[in-house]
């Protein structure tokens, strides 16, 4: 039993790594670039020195306002450094993710981000004209290092309920520390201008229960019967490339690990990636769980990634907890008269039991089915806002005869990937 167990751990994270590196193909070949049929314009206007209440409203860095001269558009898959004219600007955001705007001065000094109604994001999923939709978020104040919009989209253009926001908005040190990031060779210079950026993200895998079957409902497991195992994704762009083997993290820098393992890593995987990497804390599991061992969580802090022996890049990581982002999405299976899958129909809802609207909080989703010795014999295609989110139709019937597992795969806004699994 316990060799099967650690089968289940090794097909697992191999398929998180495989997936990883689709989806990174994903990512938008003009980083630096304007326009393209999946953006929408998102513009505002900021005070200029003296002319308003706002410039005395101090970040703690004791920056004002009209100290900012770029605006820094980032999400997982998309990045963009814009100039500020004349108090003015105009950028785009990739719709499906959740977009951070950081506002920085004329040498990359973090001033502040876009935050409204305690949401340091904008969530592009559910918008109001779809990929018609323009965002004027018109003129705009410091407070701390909130940069708050008098046009509030959240409710406007942005179609999100309040139970939607409030899970959201836990997440304010992700952008914190997208910010720090930016320069994570510290020479100065954003990262994005010469494609070496880094990325951060985390992948959550959590056992939730059983799926559901044509008349029978799914059984979703009570919180203390639902494991979640952690690793940490790092993705570098085009210009970073290392020998094959040859990629280190280490940290936190206050109290560092001794038990990082590299998972796996791929130089070139494809698009505009240099690498992509995972890193995993393997531990025992404890009595009851449905694998064979534990992947630990990953505390805040500044980490070290070292290429080569002699390249080193910070990088600040906000560990965000999963209980956040997450989204159980309950799979019920159809069959026809042979037995053999016809559709998948989905359910999502928080933890608590709030049914949501999955295009406010989530960016894809996709389905891999497998027998008993873990080996995949149907990946579906993935599902967004424009295909529909509801129903997976496969294109011809599939035989589940031999059906032992379903893993139900999505992003969120933030990039970061989940694995819901249903035994």
């Amino acid at each position: 039993m316990k060799s099967r167990n650690s089968l289940k751990v090794f097909t697992l994270v191999t398929v998180m790594l495989a997936l990883m590196f689709t989806i990174s193909c994903k990512k938008d070949s003009n980083n630096q670039g304007n326009g393209g049929n999946n953006r929408i314009v998102i513009k505002g206007k900021i005070p200029t020195a003296g002319t308003g209440k706002s410039n005395s409203l101090k970040s703690t860095g004791e920056l004002s306002l009209a100290d900012a001269k770029k605006v820094l558009v980032f999400s997982k898959y998309y990045y963009s450094l814009t100039d500020i004219v004349d108090g003015s600007f105009s950028v785009t955001g990739q719709i499906g993710t959740g977009v951070a705007l950081i506002f920085l001065d004329a040498n990359n000094q973090y001033i502040g981000n876009l935050s409204s109604q305690g949401l340091n994001m904008l969530p592009l999923g559910n918008l109001k004209n779809g990929e018609n939709t323009q965002i004027d978020l018109s003129s705009l104040t410091l407070v701390g290092n909130s940069v708050i919009p008098s046009h509030d989209p959240l409710g406007n253009e942005i179609i999100i309920s309040g139970s939607e926001i409030n899970s959201l908005k836990n997440i304010s040190t992700y952008y914190q520390s997208i910010a720090r990031n930016i320069d994570a060779d510290n020479d100065g210079i954003p990262d994005v201008l010469s494609n070496t950026q880094l990325v951060v993200s985390t992948i959550f895998a959590r056992y939730s229960g059983h799926w559901g079957f044509n008349s029978t409902l799914p059984v979703v497991n009570k919180s203390s019967d639902c494991y979640t195992n952690y690793s940490i994704a790092i993705e570098g762009g085009k210009g970073l490339t290392f020998s094959n083997g040859n990629i280190v993290l280490s940290g936190p820098a206050d109290s560092p690990y001794n038990d990082i393992t590299t998972w796996g890593s791929k130089v070139n995987p494809g698009d505009n990636s240099g690498f992509i990497s995972t890193y995993c804390r393997q531990s025992q599991a404890p009595a009851g769980a449905p694998w064979g061992t534990a992947f630990l969580p990953w505390k805040q802090g500044t980490y070290t990634l070292t290429l080569d022996g002699n390249r080193s890049f910070t990088l600040d990581y906000s560990n965000i907890d999963a209980e956040y982002n997450l989204v159980i999405i309950s799979p019920t299976l159809h069959t026809n008269s042979d037995g053999k899958l016809t559709s998948i129909t989905f359910e999502y809802k928080l933890p608590d039991g709030t049914v949501i609207n999955p295009a406010s909080m989530l960016t894809n989703v996709m389905v891999q089915c497998t027998d008993s010795q873990m080996h995949q014999f149907y990946n579906s295609p993935h599902l967004t806002a424009s295909t529909g989110l509801d129903v997976l139709t496969p294109d011809s019937p599939v035989d589940i005869s031999t059906l032992n597992g379903i893993d139900v795969w999505y992003d969120d806004l933030l990039g970061n990937q989940y694995n819901i699994i249903w035994r």
